[in-house]
């Protein structure tokens, strides 16, 4: 009724406003500063906000900005809008670099170059090792573990994302709404088909995470059947004794000889398909040559630093710990009205209780402790004591059991929020589908059966019957992701390692190509033959080769990481070269 009141001077007005707006002579809203402008309403949730932590080390590309910096090698001002030509030393000790064509190259304080950023807007992140980390770039984020699996993550316009590993593994993700939350659903697809989850959106400690929701409602007298002890101690066959995945992790991980309840049982369903996972990406990927490798040599990672012995790391009282994190939320499901509340899923609820808790890693990730990067891969055990502090994106962990390159046994790591969910989502997911297989196989193997009520009061989880259908071709789609991936990752260190007029590309070092390029900065080169000799100390070392890339200190020795070597010190002289 508005528009009749309208005169016809202001209808003639609106007339030519909008023929002089398709004239390009007067601009549109869409003009607008967007800055200034509210984002329409949508029912569906919003995108996943950007992590709110970063992997790489070294200082970061916005680190000039803070504390009393000091300008060195002032050049003259680039075209508009780029940075002044020069180098940044900033609070810490590290500096940024902005050349000529536009780069800016981020170093560490020991002069290792850990990023770049090119013209175009795109980023390289390198680690310890001079080895791309991540990369940023064309609308997808490329990461690499320990063990050199490509990671491809895409967020796309409809908020879906795809996260790519290679051959057809991976997942999409999808965002619905169900009873007024965000929810999301994931097709993991693996060997030529999917499997679903389920997750609920959350805000913790200014990051958005995404807590897992099971996809069927237990009765608690499942749970309870699964929580308490059985009768008599089970002996039970997994019969993957000569599957190749398990004589690599052979010295790593054995099974129990008895299972004294379905707790125990539910650590080695886990840890097994784990590992088992893991040697299968890695072979599909090539990123080692398995079989060339000696898996005795595993057991050399379970070197304890307070009895100075070794022994396969994933002890007995290890996978107890996992087993009574089991038992946690066993309990918690038995107990609650509705199962799904709780078996919630999210840190928040988990570190409520005020225990301590134990996570098993669920992908391969890089770490500090102490300030050193270390990785952890599936199957490394991790213990929590205490929530972390408020506001914190990260949280401090103790590694309890570890593999050979991984972090240290007893070390403490710093891991992020987002992936310690991810790795708590892995432990309930397991929970659920280790009850499912006894469920539908009741009395499997020797195992008791669950009672009858247990396998007929199994109930689907609305949410999941709200989600929407998985994609027919995820497949096709991961490994068409993972090849843009792998495309984007050479495109971008191409920037980074090309020359640049400046010469400042010189000075930040051959980055990406090789381990040595980025790293030699750490480690000068000596003007004359170096020399390294069995009982000499680490001064006489550092004297002879300048300062190593990275430190290990152990109990029993330290370790010195060099481009081309590693020097290994026991009671402060040289005992080895590697």
């Amino acid at each position: 009724m508005a528009n009749a009141n309208v005169s016809p001077i202001r209808k003639r007005l609106t007339a030519v406003a909008l023929l002089l707006c398709a004239a390009g002579l007067v601009p549109t809203a869409r003009a607008a500063d967007k800055r200034g402008s509210t984002p329409a309403k949508s029912s569906a949730p919003a995108a996943r906000p950007a992590s709110s932590g970063s992997k790489s080390s070294g200082a970061s590309a916005s680190g000039h900005a803070v504390g009393g910096s000091t300008t060195t090698h002032p050049g003259p001002s680039a075209n508009a809008g780029r940075p002044a030509i020069g180098t940044t030393h900033v609070a810490g000790g590290g500096t940024v670099t902005h050349t000529a064509s536009g780069k800016e190259i981020v170093k560490s304080p020991t002069g290792r170059v850990t990023s770049v950023k090119t013209a175009a807007g795109h980023e390289a992140r390198f680690g310890a090792n001079g080895q791309v980390r991540e990369v940023h770039a064309n609308g997808m984020t490329v990461s690499r573990g320990p063990g050199g699996v490509r990671r491809t993550e895409i967020e796309r316009e409809d908020h879906s994302r795809l996260v790519a590993y290679g051959h057809g593994r991976g997942y999409i993700q999808h965002p619905y709404q169900y009873g007024g939350h965000a929810y999301y659903s994931r097709a993991y697809y693996y060997h030529g088909g999917y499997y679903r989850g389920y997750y609920r959106g959350y805000y913790y400690h200014g990051a958005y995470l995404y807590g897992y929701r099971p996809a069927y409602y237990y009765p608690p007298v499942y749970y309870g059947w699964a929580y308490n002890p059985w009768a008599a101690p089970v002996y039970y066959g997994w019969g993957w004794g000569a599957a190749p995945w398990y004589g690599y992790y052979g010295a790593y991980f054995a099974p129990y000889p008895v299972y004294p309840g379905a707790a125990y049982w539910l650590v080695d369903y886990m840890v097994a398909a784990s590992l088992a996972d893991a040697y299968a990406a890695a072979a599909a990927n090539n990123s080692a040559d398995l079989g060339q490798i000696n898996p005795a040599r595993l057991v050399f990672a379970s070197y304890d630093p307070d009895t100075g012995t070794t022994s396969p790391t994933m002890t007995k009282e290890v996978k107890d710990a996992v087993a009574d994190e089991i038992k946690l939320e066993l309990a918690a499901a038995q107990k609650a009205a509705d199962p799904a509340e709780g078996n919630s899923g999210s840190l928040q609820a988990l570190f409520a209780d005020g225990k301590p808790h134990v996570f098993v890693a669920s992908a391969a990730l890089t770490v500090t402790s102490s300030g050193t990067e270390c990785g952890l891969t599936e199957g490394d055990v991790l213990a929590l004591n205490s929530p972390p502090a408020d506001e914190a994106s990260a949280a401090d962990l103790r590694v309890l059991a570890s593999k050979q390159s991984d972090c240290v046994k007893g070390s403490v790591v710093k891991v992020e929020l987002a992936d310690l969910q991810e790795m708590h989502n892995h432990l309930l997911s397991s929970i659920d589908k280790g009850m499912a297989q006894m469920k539908d196989h009741p009395g499997q193997g020797g195992l008791p059966a669950p009672p009858a009520e247990a396998i007929s009061g199994t109930k689907p989880a609305p949410y999941a019957d709200a989600a929407p259908p998985a994609d027919a071709d995820g497949a096709a789609q991961l490994d068409q992701a993972a090849q843009q991936g792998a495309q984007t990752e050479q495109q971008v260190v191409a920037e980074a390692n090309a020359p640049d007029p400046s010469g400042a590309s010189a000075q930040a070092g051959s980055v990406g190509g090789t381990a040595i390029g980025a790293m030699a900065a750490a480690a000068p080169a000596p003007t004359g033959p170096v020399t390294i000799s069995l009982g000499q100390t680490p001064e006489q070392v550092i004297a002879e080769k300048g300062q190593p890339v990275s430190k290990v200190n152990l109990a029993a020795k330290t370790i010195f990481n060099y481009p081309d070597m590693k020097i290994i010190f026991v009671k402060g002289k040289v005992s080895d070269v590697q």
